[in-house]
């Protein structure tokens, strides 16, 4: 069931491949700035503190997001 709220109809589908694809670019370029920089180098440590690491930097852009 779709509802149409506003003047425009939002549809979750976008048929057009081009349009879609088109769209999918502004959206990446709008939430390039929230990731954190990648550090390139060669780390050494256990599985724990991998996901450490990881869990750190999502937070990081979560905290980003949502503006806190």
């Amino acid at each position: 069931m779709n509802r149409i709220v506003g003047n425009q109809n939002h549809n979750e589908f976008i048929l057009d491949p081009v349009e879609a694809w088109k769209r999918g670019r502004v959206l990446d370029a709008m939430l390039k700035g929230t990731q954190p920089p990648i550090k390139r180098q060669v780390l050494r440590g256990t599985h724990a503190q991998f996901n450490a690491w990881d869990d750190a930097r999502a937070l990081e852009v979560a905290r980003k997001l949502n503006g806190d």
